[in-house]
């Protein structure tokens, strides 16, 4: 008689049936269930199916989660399969559960129209090996004095504030890479998942998940960050895109690289769609710009093509490859993609390529944290 661990794994998309499982599974990250129940009972764009599970005889051993989001790249929105919630039973570690999900689940977002996606992780290595890539994200810590004049009055949102909140988080992220395309459901249920977990409470610093201020408001924006950090010393931290860190003054914040991001292609048509007229647009602001690079992706390759002001992508077969045509891998891609030519794109021949600077000017670049998955 063979054993329940002889029997194979089914690897599958959720049913409503599985939710109640699946948040029981969660709990192995040593957090409570009420913790998790939000992001599924109260998103209204959490569908069953965009959970994968691995189930063997009844039981859900693995669970990988996709978050449906649209984000910000420039002028342009862009479909992006968020990961996240990817567990797997104590008992049942270490057998490939998760790669088995990525295995089966990667050809389905293609199919789905997801352009990019993206994730966190503490285990880049394994995600390496299905594609993505790292992406540089800084986090900026920062100690501001207590005496930080106050001129501005500062309450607790209230549901009436809601509307402005909104008008001014669109306002102040209209063209910037990263930010994340909210709706009016996603801003009224977000505050229900963003809630503070045991190890966010021990930290010393106040965790900033987002900024906002209108124009250029620096002096309101630095009273409210010195007002709600007092309680922890004036210390906070948080990701900030590089035109709001001029909200600090010299020497009050330092900027660390922090690793976990990782991106990669998803479905290359739909991202060449996507990308397609901002580049046109960026060029009809260049002039003199000609020649051609190949974005050689985990979902792809393509040729990009300039000449006589005209752009021209076409994807390539696998086994054709331009001669002398300079080529982006996924991770310098990824790069271009979200900071663009900036001071640490060394490693890329931005010289070399032609057109690179106008194709992917710096950008921008944050993912407030209030929008991770």
């Amino acid at each position: 008689m063979s054993s329940n661990k002889e029997m194979p794994a089914t690897i599958r998309q959720g049913t409503p049936e599985d939710v109640e499982p699946i948040l029981n599974l969660l709990t192995e990250y040593e957090l409570p269930r009420s913790y998790f129940e939000p992001f599924y009972l109260n998103d209204s764009s959490y569908r069953p199916e965009q959970s994968w599970v691995v189930e063997q005889h009844g039981r859900l051993l693995s669970h990988l989660r996709i978050y449906d989001r649209w984000i910000r790249v420039g002028q342009a929105k862009m479909h992006i399969a968020g990961i996240g919630n990817v567990i797997t039973a104590q008992d049942a570690r270490g057998q490939g559960y998760s790669g088995q999900i990525m295995r089966a689940m990667l050809p389905v977002l293609q199919l789905e129209g997801y352009a990019y996606s993206l994730l966190w992780t503490h285990i880049p290595q394994l995600y390496a090996r299905y594609g993505w890539a790292p992406i540089e994200q800084d986090l900026v810590r920062a100690v501001l004095p207590v005496d930080v004049e106050n001129s501005a009055r500062i309450a607790p949102l209230q549901a009436s504030d809601l509307p402005a909140v909104m008008r001014l988080y669109e306002a102040a992220n209209a063209e910037r890479t990263g930010t994340a395309i909210r709706t009016p459901e996603y801003w009224r249920e977000q505050s229900t998942w963003l809630q503070e977990t045991p190890e966010h409470l021990m930290e010393q610093a106040v965790e900033i998940l987002e900024l906002a201020v209108e124009g250029g408001s620096f002096d309101i924006g630095r009273e409210l960050l010195a007002a709600i950090s007092m309680q922890r010393g004036g210390q906070l931290q948080g990701q900030f895109p590089p035109s709001l860190r001029a909200v600090f003054l010299p020497g009050e914040a330092n900027t660390l690289p922090e690793s976990g991001l990782m991106g990669r292609a998803i479905n290359l048509a739909e991202l060449l769609r996507v990308l397609e007229p901002l580049w046109r647009e960026r060029l009809r602001a260049a002039s003199g710009c000609e020649g051609a690079l190949i974005l050689s992706t985990s979902a792809g390759r393509a040729e990009v093509r300039i000449q006589n002001e005209e752009i021209q992508v076409s994807e390539l077969p696998a086994a054709q490859t331009p001669e002398a045509t300079p080529s982006l891998d996924e991770g310098a891609f990824a790069h271009l993609l979200f900071h663009g030519c900036d001071e640490r794109a060394g490693r890329i021949d931005v010289v070399g390529i032609p057109c690179l600077r106008v194709l992917f000017p710096e950008q921008d670049f944050v993912i407030w944290s209030a929008d991770a998955f």
